[in-house]
């Protein structure tokens, strides 16, 4: 097998600040971490039962779904990968399905498969990867967007994706049983993307709430509103589970998801001053980044990220929809964020 980067740590090549590979987090239950959780750097899952075993998110390549397959094989050598759960469709989550068993059974949510159909491709990132290369080179604010984007995108081996989608969806809840476990998975997007779910596992109290919950991480809400990425957590608050797996950061519990929410309360509350006064989402946001009550967020991982999601809630408060996810809009976007991140590295 290729050497895989970041299997030993991060895949950015940052010293870890936790401890990644496959973790046992409950009897027949195992958490796939990827430090540091920032962009790409997303975790996974493997449910074991009796003869059969399912995969939850796939990476967001070949190379690395390969490993993580591979660090799954003792677990799952008398119980095989019969099932797998894409939780939504941003392709660190699901561009990975090509290297399960061919004859496992993918599902999703019907809105993450219709976003899966309709949106970003790996050739779309590749040639964003290579745009950025070049205006990595050009002086002042193109170039700073290009080194960003460059770094962002340089661990992932996106010309060597094969794309497959899942073979069933549904709406709103469902009960998937493998090998006499049962892993119920509830719709509670649109949040950090339109179909977003999570997986509840009644016998053992664990929830593997991906995106929806990210730990030590800026999150990333590329659809809201916010109001329901809120209402998300306490659905996840609501099953009572101790052990939570994160879509992006290390192994927690309730206190790391009432963390977010209070980080969305927050936030939605400063956006919404900042809109009343005219500003524009860049505008909030460098205002938001210095003020005393950013100083808990700052030390999170991609604090920059913020203006993603000032530019979401800016946009519901503005009776706008979500941002088009098209390359020329990422472009955009990242040019703002490569804009935030050097407001905040100046301090």
């Amino acid at each position: 097998m290729d050497t895989v980067p970041g299997m030993d740590g991060t895949l950015s090549g940052r010293p870890a600040s936790f401890e990644g590979g496959l973790r046992p987090v409950a009897p027949g239950t195992w958490a796939w971490l990827q430090p540091d959780g920032g962009w790409g750097e997303a975790n996974a899952g493997l449910v074991v039962g009796d003869g059969a075993s399912a995969v939850i998110d796939t990476l967001w390549d070949e190379r690395l779904a390969a490993a993580m397959l591979a660090a799954m094989g003792a677990p799952t050598a008398a119980a095989p990968i019969a099932l797998a759960v894409n939780t939504h469709h941003d392709g660190d989550h699901w561009w990975g399905n090509a290297r399960l068993p061919a004859g496992a059974r993918i599902v999703t949510s019907q809105r993450s498969l219709d976003a899966m159909r309709h949106e970003g491709t790996p050739a779309d990132l590749s040639r964003l990867r290579r745009l950025a290369g070049l205006t990595a080179r050009i002086p002042g604010r193109p170039g700073a967007m290009g080194r960003y984007v460059r770094s962002m995108l340089a661990p992932f081996a996106f010309d060597d994706v094969t794309l497959r989608f899942p073979d069933d969806a549904f709406s709103g809840r469902a009960t998937e049983r493998v090998g006499g476990r049962a892993l119920e998975l509830v719709e509670v997007g649109p949040a950090h993307t339109p179909g977003d779910l999570v997986v509840h596992l009644p016998d053992v109290g664990v929830v593997f709430a991906a995106d929806v919950l990210f730990v030590g991480v800026t999150p990333v809400m590329w659809e809201g509103p916010v109001e329901n990425w809120i209402a998300a957590l306490d659905t996840v608050l609501g099953f009572g589970a101790e052990t939570i797996v994160p879509g992006h950061g290390p192994l927690s519990g309730p206190a790391e998801v009432r963390a977010l929410r209070d980080y969305w309360v927050w936030l939605a509350a400063a956006v919404a001053e900042h809109h009343a006064a005219g500003r524009s989402p860049l505008q909030a946001t460098l205002q938001i980044v210095r003020s005393a009550d950013f100083a808990p967020y700052r030390a999170w991982l991609h604090p920059e990220r913020a203006v993603i999601n000032v530019t979401t809630i800016h946009r519901g408060l503005s009776g706008l929809g979500p941002l088009a996810q098209t390359p020329p809009v990422r472009i955009r976007l990242f040019d703002q964020v490569a804009t935030v991140a050097r407001t905040i590295e100046r301090g």
